[in-house]
């Protein structure tokens, strides 16, 4: 009798191992069960979101993709990723971001800069854009640049997170030369339009700080919008 209930019982344990090894997360759970105590959503398939966003970091590259007439424009593809307090890797988010785009940066200029343009993304826009890998969860996407000269310019760009709560934190002003049009188009080529995760290095920490959208002056109303992703050739 109690050998049948032992069988019993261990059928019900192979069967539940199978259905968890048959899923995407469960199969990571047993390939590093520390995965589930860092994030034990994963067991039903919902990772974590990160609630106290500590340190934004972002790597650019000049890329082509479209304008939001969806029209060609050289611009900016981005990584993105936010790390909790004590993060080691990328963490899900639920907020808005907002990224800032300066015309003619200089790094070591005093005065704040003035954006260009900024682009606002509501959280389940946002969440459209991430990926998971060996870094954890990032976000990639493009932004087209909005002056339409065609030289060489250097840009800075800046993202900014606002959480649920309203706690806003925000990266540093990454300098990025975006060559003439000529250049670009010559070198479209050679981009995906998106930041492989192989460039990134160490996490700099950032200083906290702030939400916008596309504006052509300071004192005009933002707008929403989602710039979509150059498809990969």
């Amino acid at each position: 009798m109690k050998s049948s209930s032992l069988s019993k019982n261990l059928i019900a344990i192979c069967c539940c191992l199978s259905q968890l090894t048959g899923c995407s997360s469960g199969g990571s759970l047993f390939r590093d069960p520390g995965v589930m105590l860092k994030d034990p959503g994963r067991i039903v398939g919902r990772p974590k979101v990160e609630k106290n966003v500590a340190r934004i970091v972002t790597l650019w590259e000049a890329a082509q993709g479209k304008d939001p007439a969806d029209k060609p424009a050289r611009g900016f593809a981005g990584q993105i990723l936010f790390f909790g307090p004590n993060g080691e890797t990328g963490a899900r988010v639920h907020g808005r971001v907002a990224i800032y785009e300066y015309d003619n940066y200089e790094s070591d200029c005093i005065d704040e800069p003035e954006p260009l343009h900024s682009f606002t993304f509501e959280p389940d826009a946002w969440d459209v854009h991430r990926t998971e890998g060996t870094l954890g969860h990032s976000y990639s996407c493009f932004i087209p640049y909005m002056n339409r000269h065609r030289d060489q310019v250097h840009c800075g760009l800046k993202v900014e997170f606002t959480g649920e709560d309203g706690r806003k934190i925000s990266s540093e002003i990454v300098e990025v030369m975006l060559p003439s049009r000529s250049a670009t188009t010559k070198a479209a080529s050679l981009t995906r339009g998106f930041v492989r995760e192989s460039q990134l290095g160490n996490p700099p920490v950032v200083h906290p700080a702030p939400i916008a959208e596309p504006v052509e002056q300071k004192t005009q109303k933002l707008e929403s919008m989602t710039i979509p992703l150059p498809k990969r050739k």
